[in-house]
């Protein structure tokens, strides 16, 4: 009876791993936030407001085809060129509010940008030529008057890397852990179920 029950135990314990197996992001549509996959996607957010943000890097010879883009980016862009940008602004209060977008290099200089205008369709689209490797920031500003807080201060921004070496985190990370508690409890499956099976038929 006792056998039966530590296997139960095991078999709990196995399922509730496999739960938490269910949490760690190992793949998605798209990348999160530090290159990882998350089910959320790219997600960014401040005191003011969330968007979800993409960037799908094309050829040098590719041209923009909305229904054929490659797999999208999220902060961690792996190479320079040309970047299709997209911005879900997820407040549906904001879609009725001028927005603007710009992209800045690490100098603070423009490189790129959307002029203030009303997004109804709620999707910011900007097509960036990173001609160099480094750190870049995406800044989204909204004319909102309901705050009555400057526009620098309430604008969202979401870091960008272009061509850099990160670390990435959250899929590969959480899976070598998932492996490793996996093997532990294996190891002592192995170890203490046929002591107790031999222990019981001593007994008998």
């Amino acid at each position: 009876m006792k056998t039966v029950q530590i296997l139960l135990a095991f078999v709990v314990l196995f399922v509730a791993i496999a739960q938490c197996h269910a949490s760690v992001p190992l793949g998605a549509s798209r990348k999160g936030v530090g290159g990882s996959y998350d089910m959320y996607g790219c997600m960014h957010t401040n005191d003011y407001y969330v968007v979800n943000f993409a960037a799908y890097q094309l050829g040098a010879n590719q041209t923009i085809d909305p229904k054929n883009l490659p797999a999208a980016e999220c902060n961690d862009l792996p190479n320079i060129g040309k970047t299709q940008i997209s911005i879900d602004l997820l407040d549906l209060d904001v879609r009725k509010k001028p927005v603007a977008l710009k992209i800045l290099r690490e100098d603070g200089q423009t490189i790129a940008e959307l002029p203030m205008s009303v997004v109804k369709q709620g999707v910011l689209s900007l097509t960036v030529n990173f001609k160099n490797a480094g750190k870049y920031q995406a800044v989204i500003s909204v004319d909102d008057t309901d705050l009555h807080t400057p526009l620098d201060v309430s604008a969202l921004h979401i870091p960008l890397t272009v061509a850099l070496v990160t670390e990435q985190s959250g899929g590969n990370h959480g899976l070598m852990i998932l492996i490793a508690i996996f093997g532990v409890i294996v190891a002592a499956a192995a170890f203490f179920i046929p002591r107790l099976l031999n222990r019981q038929s001593i007994e008998s």
